[in-house]
C-alpha cells in the first residue's frame, strides 16, 4: 500500500515537467468537497478493568456481527488565506451496530460477555482533521507543500447482553465507553492540473504521539483525479486509507482502539475567490 502511494508521488513529480494550463483549484481561495465515503471498515478495541490486567482486543466486525463496509458522508474545507499559506478541513462520522452469537468470551473491562450468548454492539466514530499548509511550487500547474495538523477522534463503543460479573451471570445488561482524543501529525501535498480541467493529486499525514492520558499514531492518504465541469463546480474521485491506533488511560476508559477505514470518496467539488 505505501510502495503505491510512492509510486504515484514520483509519477505525479515525472508528469510536471510539461507544460499546462492551471487547474482552478489551484488558485481558488476557498474550495468545498461533499459527497460519499465508500470505504471497508475494521475496528478492534480493548476495554481492560486497570491499567495492569491486559484484556485481550476483540475484533467488532469478526467477533460481534458489524459489517465491515459502511457508506457514509464525508465533507472537506480548504481556505488559501494567503498566497503561500492555506488551511484545510475535513470531517467525517460514523456510527454502526450488529448482532452475534459469541463463539468466544469477549472481556469488557471488569465483565465477562459469555460465549454462546446473543450480543449487540454498537459503535459511533468521528473523525475531524484540521491542517495548516505552506506552498513552495513555483510553477503554475503545480502545487507542493508542507504542514502540520490535528485529527480529533471521537470513539462511543456499547455491548448488550448476557454478563459475568465476579462469577454471577446477569441478564440484559449494557455497558459503554467513550473518549474524545486530539492525535496531532505533520503532512505534505502535491497536485499537478496537465488542462484547466483535470487535476491529479495526492497527499500524506503521519505521526506517533504522546499527549497527556493518549498516546497512538495515525496514517493519513489519498490520491485522486478532478474534473472541472465549470468555472466554479467539478467532481472528483479520491482512495483514501485512515489508519488510526490509541492507547486510552483514562478512568472511564483504560484500553485501546485500532480502526482502519479504506476506500473511495466521490464528491462535488465547488471552488471560488
Amino acid at each position: 500500500m505505501k510502495s503505491a502511494y510512492l509510486a504515484t508521488f514520483l509519477l505525479l513529480a515525472i508528469c510536471n515537467s510539461a507544460t499546462a494550463d492551471t487547474h482552478p483549484q489551484l488558485t481558488s481561495k476557498f474550495i468545498v468537497q461533499g459527497g460519499t465515503f465508500l470505504p471497508r471498515v475494521d475496528f478492534k478495541a480493548g476495554v481492560d478493568a486497570s491499567a495492569i490486567i491486559e484484556n485481550p482486543d476483540f475484533d467488532l466486525e469478526g467477533q460481534l456481527g458489524v459489517s465491515n463496509k459502511d457508506t457514509l458522508i464525508s465533507g472537506n474545507f480548504d481556505w488559501r488565506f494567503t498566497p503561500k499559506w492555506s488551511a484545510h478541513l475535513q470531517y467525517f462520522e460514523v456510527g454502526r451496530s450488529g448482532t452475534a452469537v459469541l463463539q468466544e468470551d469477549v472481556d469488557f473491562g471488569d465483565v465477562i460477555f459469555e460465549q454462546g450468548s446473543s450480543v449487540s454492539a454498537g459503535t459511533n466514530t468521528n473523525v475531524l482533521r484540521t491542517f495548516v499548509g505552506r506552498e513552495f511550487s513555483k510553477k503554475e500547474n503545480s502545487s507542493y507543500g508542507v504542514g502540520a495538523g490535528l485529527h480529533r477522534l471521537s470513539v462511543n463503543l456499547s455491548l448488550s447482553g448476557d454478563i459475568i460479573v465476579n462469577g454471577v451471570q446477569e441478564v440484559n445488561q449494557t455497558r459503554a465507553v467513550g473518549t474524545t482524543a486530539p492525535l496531532p501529525n505533520i503532512g505534505a501535498w502535491y497536485a499537478w492540473s496537465p488542462s484547466p480541467e483535470w487535476l491529479l493529486s495526492a497527499r500524506t499525514d503521519w505521526l506517533a504521539a504522546s499527549i497527556g492520558d493518549y498516546s497512538g499514531g495515525l496514517l493519513n492518504m489519498a490520491v485522486g483525479v478532478d474534473y472541472q465541469l465549470s468555472k466554479h463546480l467539478g467532481i472528483g474521485a479520491k482512495y483514501q486509507l485512515i489508519r488510526l491506533s490509541l492507547d486510552v488511560d483514562k478512568p472511564e476508559w483504560t484500553g485501546n482502539v485500532e480502526l482502519e477505514y479504506q476506500g473511495a470518496y466521490i464528491y462535488l467539488s465547488a471552488n471560488w475567490g
